[in-house]
């Protein structure tokens, strides 16, 4: 499985008991969609590595219990390591509805077709998102699809920004 093809979704923080337990910092909007997940991937080496579920434990922080890991000894070299999920693990999406992950390397565009940058990353905001914008200097752009945005080309790593927006 290519790189593309997964998506960063958590990070394990720290040991939680003594049977190989982990406490996981969850990147997502969501933590109850973890209780679905039957397996996760994490970055050893050069290489991915399937680690399967044993039990879930969603509370004020999330806690997995991997299949094989029995004691600290056995998840200690897993500490601080990144968790992702197989692309196709995700939610399917409504029209105009994109993941974070989709639109981090976009190329932005004015309506008038003047490059402005590379989608760098996004805030959470709580009302809306907001675009970091990287190009001659760093433009922060609220993502309200229809209004600020008003079109995401995926499949050409384009995103069009209305120019309202973008005084330059």
């Amino acid at each position: 499985m290519q790189d593309s093809e997964k998506i960063l979704i958590a990070k394990i923080q720290a040991h939680q008991g003594l049977n190989g337990w982990l406490k996981i910092y969850s990147f997502s909007e969501t933590k109850k969609k973890f209780s679905s997940y039957q397996y996760f991937y994490i970055l050893k080496g050069r290489e991915y590595i399937q680690l399967y579920v044993e039990d879930i434990l969603i509370g004020k922080s999330i806690k997995v219990k991997f299949k094989d890991f029995n004691c600290r000894e056995d998840s200690k070299d897993y500490i601080g390591k990144d968790i992702f999920i197989a692309r196709d693990q995700l939610d399917k999406l409504r029209e105009n509805q994109f993941y974070w992950d989709d639109l981090i390397g976009l190329t932005a565009y004015l309506d008038s077709e003047k490059k402005i940058g590379v989608v760098s990353d996004i805030i959470e905001t709580g009302s809306n998102d907001v675009l970091i914008i990287k190009g001659d200097e760093e433009i922060l752009i609220p993502y309200i699809f229809g209004e600020s945005i008003k079109e995401v080309i995926i499949e050409e790593k384009k995103i069009i920004i209305n120019k309202m927006y973008c005084e330059q």
